[in-house]
């Protein structure tokens, strides 16, 4: 592949089993009303012009600086905590609401290249592009993963050349599309908020994913147990034993606790229960906290 070009993940949304997905993220609720809301504002900005004619006829000089803002989210926060599942299914949602269709392009893992000099900013630049080509006349949301490894401050000492020039693209990109008339909101994924150069937050709407707390550990066990008989104290009990530190992970309580029961009721040809979950859980370790101190 050529250095000037890339290869974006398209889907057009509504499409099958993404709003199901975006079901299944229970304990996210804030989250995911903040980014729905977000993007309604962004691909309807005539919502916001009807709420000021409505609560502030005389006009509201703040309300210019929604308009003003670069359509640019970011979601932040522990790893597991739904933050890319998330970015994947708000298309249908997204589409279902603005009654039109939406298409998400996500770039690939390699979005850095092979470190030749000037491919960083290159590849950034062709991702744009290639997004803009794909989106065409829709709505659109371009997702960036890894988005420490695109937009790292330009103030750490290990910020070399490359990654300065890759993150001054990526901001002349992103106040460009404030700019023209594609409508695309870039959603940038990242677990560690505070390595991002300040030029990058201030220009997004910021949302933050923690790890679930009790409450939303009893949601999401409430869902895993759908189609199972339990009650109460089962559900008090997944809560107790899942209070540990560091806290889990969504990811450590859905992929290495529930699957590793089911796994382990099929294998014996026993039925999946709330002791079962239980017991799988007690033998998982919550994985680690990602360092969240910056870099220096």
């Amino acid at each position: 592949m050529a250095v000037n070009t890339i290869q974006l993940h398209q889907t057009k949304h509504p499409a099958r089993g993404f709003q199901e997905k975006y079901d299944r993220l229970v304990g996210i609720g804030t989250q995911k009303a903040t980014l729905l809301n977000y993007l309604l504002r962004v691909f309807e900005p005539d919502r916001l012009s009807t709420w000021l004619k409505r609560h502030h006829a005389k006009g509201l000089p703040l309300a210019d600086r929604l308009r003003e803002r670069a359509p640019f989210v970011i979601l932040g926060g522990e790893v597991g905590c739904g933050k890319t599942e998330l970015a994947r299914a708000i298309g249908t949602v997204l589409a279902n609401a603005l009654d039109k269709q939406v298409v998400t392009v996500e770039t690939p893992s390699d979005i850095r290249g092979g470190g030749l000099v000037g491919q960083l900013s290159e590849r950034i630049t062709a991702a744009f592009n290639e997004a803009r080509v794909q989106i065409g006349k829709h709505c659109g949301l371009l997702i960036l993963d890894e988005g420490d490894d695109l937009g790292t401050s330009r103030a750490q000492s290990q910020a070399h050349h490359e990654d300065r020039a890759g993150l001054n693209v990526l901001i002349k990109e992103i106040d460009r599309l404030s700019r023209d008339d594609s409508k695309i909101a870039v959603v940038l994924i990242t677990n560690r908020v505070q390595v991002l150069d300040p030029a990058l937050i201030r220009r997004a709407q910021l949302i933050r994913f923690t790890r679930p707390d009790a409450a939303a550990r009893r949601a999401l066990f409430e869902q895993m147990l759908n189609g199972v008989a339990h009650g109460a104290a089962d559900l008090d009990a997944l809560v107790n034993a899942t209070e540990r530190q560091p806290p889990f992970s969504y990811s450590d309580l859905v992929e290495r606790g529930a699957e590793a029961a089911l796994s382990a009721v099929f294998a014996s040809n026993e039925p999946f229960s709330p002791s079962a979950l239980r017991d799988a859980l007690l033998n998982v370790e919550p994985s680690p906290l990602i360092d969240d101190r910056p870099l220096t």
